[in-house]
């Protein structure tokens, strides 16, 4: 038991020593654009398209000054080989991001640099219509 408390201390502290940050993630993505309240919401998808490879996908909703929105101690999700993981802003929808901001943009990194398919539909529950998103690389803007 002394070991393991030994071990983890000493994990803690190698972690927080590292240099690595939001930065330092393999893949860089941004949507330009997403909205939710009234009657519209964000849905996200993110598909691993490895066969072989599990992924880390960082997540974070920015406001329309470029500042977090969203929980950003709770922004990493495991995306393992030819996964699908969803995302909304309301919460009837499987994994749901809560937001303090109405619309921004949003950010989001694998950590090796998988490859991965970034979907964002914005959707109207009372017309039932919406829109698609585009995700660009966020080095190369938009």
């Amino acid at each position: 038991m002394k070991k393991i408390l030994v071990l983890t201390v000493g994990l803690l502290l190698l972690g927080s020593l590292a240099f690595a940050d939001w930065d330092d993630a393999g893949g860089r993505g941004i949507f330009p654009y997403w909205q939710s309240g009234g009657n519209w919401y964000s849905l996200l998808v993110f598909v691993n398209g490895s066969e072989e490879t599990n992924d880390i996908l960082y997540l974070r909703f920015m406001d329309d000054g470029g500042r977090p929105c969203s929980d950003t101690t709770g922004d990493m999700y495991n995306i393992r080989a030819g996964e699908q993981l969803m995302f909304s802003t309301v919460a009837t929808v499987p994994v749901w991001i809560p937001t303090t901001a109405g619309y921004g943009s949003v950010l989001f990194r694998v950590q090796d640099g998988g490859y991965l398919h970034p979907y964002l539909v914005i959707y109207n529950e009372m017309t039932s219509t919406g829109y698609a998103v585009p995700a660009y690389r966020q080095d190369g803007g938009f």
